[in-house]
């Protein structure tokens, strides 16, 4: 018999389980992790049977390799604590907005969560560049995301920030570390000859156009690598700029919409939802901004939308910020959050190119290769993956486009290149 604790939906009473049974969710809906669905049938204090399903995600025993890895970068465990120290004090009652499943269970190897599907909500189709709405209703959870961790800090803190209690213990880097190899294998190998690059240097030195230019070739060659190691200074703490809780890991998978009961085409979504927290870090609200803008738009959405969603996130960030009783423009004036934009412009750049080049493979090709030859997708994940990523990079269109794009203007950032 095994007893536990209900959610909200029932009441707070405790309850004995019948039985529970688990059923693998397929394909691939993260990278780091087993995913299930839990139903748990139990006995209610009134000797009612009920049952529900649930959201269970694991440590990937199927995996030995890729198991180790993920205990040793401390990333399920980092997850696990959010849920459980930080994310259940935040402010919940009508003055927010959902952004966050409700954790019923969180262990250094196992979550359980609600099932989001079952309350209407869905992920995107794969391979697909979000449109207007969509990018509106994540900047306004974003900005909930961040008001909520302001307010805790504030309010519940006794003065003292979310950095000094939690860096060490919960909030540490996993990623973006030059001692990272799922990273490093995004940006670039070690070794001297160019013909041995890979990831976003590979592309750029390789295959971009501004690479046909031999003097633009050269610069490339002479100064990508120098600038794209100033993503690990951005990575870090900063007394710069405010900080809050960021997710960071704002990929399509990472999301999960509502739409209306008529949006057959799913192009209007109400809702968002944030899943996914390992990759959370202690840094400036403009970090997870950048990251969504980057990683979830092409160029020409972003050209012709990005100083629309400068001004609905920060406006919705205010507004959330003063429901909660706080004095927004004291905490994040209008100024200080442009300058930081400036200041991490390069950081959404460069992760929307790592991401870019490992999460847009062809529907369930890292799934397949997962199962059926486990030792080249830990190569891939782990080590070098610049065969992949030049023979999707040449064959498939979707995969091109994102990762040329974003090469593009990251070259064009850096060095002016028109």
């Amino acid at each position: 018999m095994m007893i536990i604790k209900s959610n909200s939906k029932i009441n707070s009473n405790l309850y004995k389980v019948i039985k529970f049974e688990t059923t693998h969710i397929p394909g691939q809906p993260g990278y780091l992790g087993a995913y299930y669905f839990l139903t748990i049938s139990y006995e209610t204090v009134d000797g009612t049977i009920k049952s529900g399903r649930y959201f269970m995600k694991s440590l990937p025993y199927h995996d030995a390799i890729l198991t180790k890895a993920v205990e040793d970068w401390g990333i399920f465990r980092k997850e696990a604590e959010l849920y459980s120290h930080i994310f259940t004090n935040y402010e919940k009652d009508g003055k927010v907005i959902k952004w966050v499943p409700e954790c019923f269970l969180a262990r250094h190897n196992l979550l359980v969560m609600e099932d989001l599907t079952s309350e209407g909500y869905q992920t995107i189709s794969f391979q697909t560049t979000l449109n207007e709405q969509h990018m509106k209703v994540i900047f306004d959870c974003l900005a909930q995301m961040h008001a909520c961790s302001l307010n805790f800090e504030i309010n519940h803190l006794c003065g003292k920030s979310i950095g000094s209690l939690y860096n060490d213990d919960i909030l540490f880097e996993t990623t973006f570390t030059s001692t990272s190899g799922w990273f490093v294998a995004g940006l670039k190998v070690t070794d001297v000859h160019w013909d041995s690059k890979y990831g976003i240097q590979k592309i750029a030195v390789a295959r971009n156009r501004y690479s046909r230019d031999p003097e633009k070739k050269k610069i490339i060659e002479s100064q990508l690598w120098g600038c794209l190691e100033k993503i690990y200074k951005l990575a870090e703490n900063t007394q710069e700029f405010r900080s809050v809780i960021v997710h960071r890991d704002l990929w399509i998978n990472n999301l999960m919409f509502k739409y209306g009961h008529t949006d057959d085409m799913c192009e209007q979504p109400t809702d968002c939802i944030l899943i996914d927290f390992q990759l959370a870090r202690y840094l400036p609200p403009c970090v997870d901004f950048l990251c969504a803008l980057y990683i979830l738009t092409n160029n020409e959405h972003r050209t012709h939308y990005a100083d629309q969603y400068v001004e609905l996130y920060y406006n919705s960030l205010q507004k959330k910020i003063k429901i909660l009783g706080l004095d927004g423009p004291s905490i994040l004036s209008r100024e200080q959050f442009e300058k930081s934009l400036d200041h991490y412009r390069l950081f959404g750049l460069v992760w929307a190119g790592v991401l870019h080049g490992f999460v847009n493979f062809p529907k369930g090709l890292l799934a397949q290769l997962h199962q059926e030859d486990p030792q080249t997708y830990t190569k891939i994940s782990m080590e070098n993956r610049d065969d992949i990523i030049l023979k999707y990079y040449d064959s498939d269109r979707f995969f091109h486009d994102r990762l040329d794009d974003i090469v593009t203007e990251l070259l064009e950032y850096l060095f002016n290149f028109k």
